[in-house]
């Protein structure tokens, strides 16, 4: 089963979502400062996996 297309699409939303998401955390930060920071790790964690994850699976795939 070829799951190449599904992941390359999903690191694709998991970038977009993350991406959108940061922008938003800091275009309109919160007062609270850990909330703050959950809401940016949260994003950074997005964008940091939707990059790796195409990466990864070429590594680790035998096709």
């Amino acid at each position: 089963m070829n799951t190449k297309p599904l992941v390359y699409g999903l690191s694709a939303v998991a970038v977009v979502l993350g991406l959108l998401f940061l922008i938003s955390t800091i275009s309109a930060p919160s007062q609270d400062p850990v909330i703050l920071a959950r809401d940016l790790v949260t994003s950074v964690l997005a964008i940091a996996l939707g990059v790796l994850a195409p990466i990864l699976i070429r590594r680790f795939t035998s096709e």
